[in-house]
């Protein structure tokens, strides 16, 4: 049987009620118990790391779990970790830029519904993630409802539909679905030279442009000590360049050295700063394309290569 190491950091799968709502108090040991048919799919061995709701996890905590898979890496086949849903797409994205040439399955999965209710979705969603784990395939990935998804094209899209997650602008690796599954498997070549590298720099900014916004954002954001902006743009990357001009407020940024990176607010297609001349003007004061990228996966790469990159880049 394969190796799993099992981490738990809380969420609403290990939620339980109390007076204050539901919080998250089930550990590995508790999960394993009411699921025990997952003992069934591999030797698993429990390390719970928190029990927080996800939206109170930072940068820091998934440097800290890139260290650990990587520090156990030699040690077990495969890691299921399970993690509230908010802010899974952005661990799962992060954990994808930082366990380089990943030769073994990390498994992200949670629930809609806590296990300890008896409407929960966590008992499948369990199966799933360590069934895939069981399986080998190399990768990060998110298992979740009715599809399992690369880590970096994962994003929410429900609040209460069990499928909650959707690939975005790459088939799922598995969807399960009435016709049967429908794969899209990424290679098993393990290419060798695995490495973790977990540093990431947290000083970055997520700008959604709404008609109204004022430029002066961007200079906010800049006297606040923030190294990177992701500009959630119109379409395929359109920013306001009439009465609230954006492009002189870009260009002081990026001549501070501040990188800026733009992704559209659309869920499918991505950006092409080639199209309009909105988006030629801004890839002309130095914006880069975030192409197909989710916001979750353009923010945690940012961070990422900011922490990362040699001084003649930066």
């Amino acid at each position: 049987m394969k190796k799993i190491l099992f981490l738990t950091t809380g969420g609403t799968i290990a939620c339980t009620v109390t007076d204050e709502g539901l919080e998250p108090t089930l550990k590995g040991e508790d999960i394993l118990k009411q699921v025990p048919e997952l003992r069934t799919l591999g030797e698993i061995t429990v390390q719970d790391l928190t029990l927080l709701d996800s939206s109170n996890l930072e940068p820091a905590h998934w440097s800290a779990w890139a260290r650990l898979i990587g520090d156990n890496y030699s040690d077990y086949d495969a890691f299921v970790l399970t993690h509230g849903t908010d802010t899974m797409a952005y661990t799962s994205s992060a954990l994808s830029r930082m366990l380089i040439n990943l030769g073994k399955p990390v498994v992200l999965t949670g629930a809609q519904v806590p296990l300890s209710l008896t409407n929960s979705d966590a008992r499948s969603n369990l199966e799933l993630a360590f069934s895939v784990a069981a399986s080998g395939l190399p990768g990060v990935f998110v298992a979740f409802g009715n599809k399992v998804i690369k880590g970096d094209c994962a994003k929410k899209i429900f609040t209460r539909n069990p499928n909650a997650f959707e690939s975005v602008n790459e088939a799922p690796v598995l969807y399960f679905g009435k016709e049967g599954v429908k794969k899209n498997l990424p290679s098993r070549e393990n290419v060798g030279g695995f490495r973790v590298e977990e540093k990431m720099e947290p000083r970055v900014m997520a700008i959604t442009m709404t008609p109204g916004l004022k430029p002066d954002i961007i200079d906010y954001a800049v006297e606040r000590g923030y190294r990177g902006l992701v500009l959630e743009c119109y379409g395929a990357g359109g920013v306001n360049t009439d009465q609230q001009n954006f492009l002189p407020a870009i260009r002081r940024a990026i001549k501070k050295g501040v990188k800026v990176v733009c992704v559209s607010q659309c869920l499918f297609d991505g950006v092409d700063l080639s199209l309009y001349p909105m988006g030629i003007l801004a890839a002309q004061a130095g914006v880069e394309s975030g192409g197909p990228m989710t916001l979750e996966a353009a923010v945690t790469r940012l961070m990422w290569s900011l922490a990362n990159e040699t001084e003649e880049e930066a």
